[in-house]
């Protein structure tokens, strides 16, 4: 089948959530289908109710926003948003106003306090300080991002990504991927497991880019993204490309906050077949979905990485056509974390023979759609 044989066969076989998106991004003549019903019918459909009710509220701790339960934010957002829906769909605006409300809130704080230094918020004192005014900046950026992600145009927002920008691209800018010091650097390094893991330096503390950074990038407001927002985000983007960023451990390691208070430190952006295709079971479950997250830059699509990953995609086609990707690649778990690619499927019946080939053919002409 050619490209375009395999859009109108994921149009005309796929569920929901698939029929939508191959209208809205993949078919050429979109103008022909009846966009209403296409909405209707994933609003209608019992996966997008699932995630729409997992929603909850932005009234409780951190765990509220990120934690492996499906009902931490992050997982039930990103999902809703990887499932096609997106600003001016009813339900969604309802669940999402009060995360717009309270984003509105911490943006109106950051901007109040500009004498804190936000390039080093995770520091003893910096952090106390947002603390004391209210601010929970890695709470906020993980809801900044999918809020942009679904297409809403709150100031607050740009307020927050325009923020993090700045931090990330400070440190980018250098090119500094020398961040571990020696662990006895202060004398109180515990001696745990954490000894098995590297020690990050406390001045890269709050600016080292984190996944939901990435996401956060990928979706910059249009409005704001000029020609410097886009140089700094280019520079980011390069910086986690980089071999020696690739070289460090995932997730970074051990951060020190304070005397005798370590932390593990987690979200690096490391790329699943960077280093080969040899995967782990938990590269294989983010290759995919890192490689969409990436096809939004173009420094990106030019790397290596990208074009051998599409070329190892490219094996999983089928005599008849479509792609069939190994099920590690799409997986659909009952809890994880998205950004760990623990909720992937989009085909709502997956026990269906033909679901796990329109999942993978929509990822795949979505990724060569992109790279165009």
């Amino acid at each position: 089948m050619k490209t375009e044989a395999l859009v109108h066969w994921l149009f005309e076989n796929g569920g929901p959530a698939i029929r939508y998106r191959t209208a809205k991004e993949l078919l050429d003549d979109a103008g022909s289908v009846d966009a209403a019903h296409l909405v209707s019918d994933l609003l209608a459909s019992s996966m997008t109710q699932l995630w729409l009710e997992r929603l909850g509220a932005p009234d409780g701790g951190l765990s509220g926003f990120h934690l492996s339960k499906p009902e931490a934010f992050e997982n039930a957002a990103s999902k809703l948003c990887d499932l096609g829906l997106r600003a001016g769909m009813e339900p969604l605006d309802i669940r999402m106003a009060p995360f717009r409300q309270w984003l509105d809130e911490q943006a109106r704080a950051i901007e109040k306090i500009a004498e804190v230094d936000y390039t080093d918020v995770d520091t003893k004192k910096a952090t106390q300080s947002a603390l004391d005014h209210g601010i929970r900046w890695f709470e906020a950026m993980i809801v900044a991002a999918r809020l942009a992600w679904i297409g809403y145009a709150d100031a607050a927002i740009r307020v927050c990504l325009s923020r993090r920008l700045e931090t990330l691209y400070a440190l980018a800018q250098t090119g500094d991927h020398d961040i571990y010091i020696d662990q006895d650097t202060f004398g109180d390094y515990p001696n745990n497991s954490f000894r098995k893991r590297h020690f990050v330096d406390p001045q890269f503390n709050g600016i080292l880019p984190n996944i939901h950074d990435i996401y956060a990038l990928a979706h910059y407001p249009e409005d704001i993204l000029d020609e410097t927002a886009q140089h700094k985000i280019d520079t980011v983007v390069a910086y986690i490309l980089h071999p020696d960023y690739q070289a460090l451990e995932d997730g970074y390691g051990v951060m020190r906050v304070g005397p005798r208070r370590y932390f593990s430190m987690g979200w690096s952006i490391h790329l699943p077949g960077y280093h080969g295709f040899d995967f782990d079971a938990g590269q294989a479950g983010m290759f995919v979905q890192r490689l969409e997250l990436m096809a939004h830059f173009p420094a990106a699509i030019k790397h290596r990485w990208f074009q051998e990953s599409l070329a190892h995609l490219e094996n999983f086609r089928t005599d008849e056509g479509p792609y069939r990707f190994p099920g590690r690649y799409l997986k659909e778990s009952p809890a994880g974390y998205w950004v760990s690619g623990y909720y992937m499927r989009l085909e709502e019946n997956r026990r269906a023979r033909a679901s796990l080939a329109l999942d993978s053919t929509f990822r795949m002409l979505l990724l060569h759609k992109m790279a165009k």
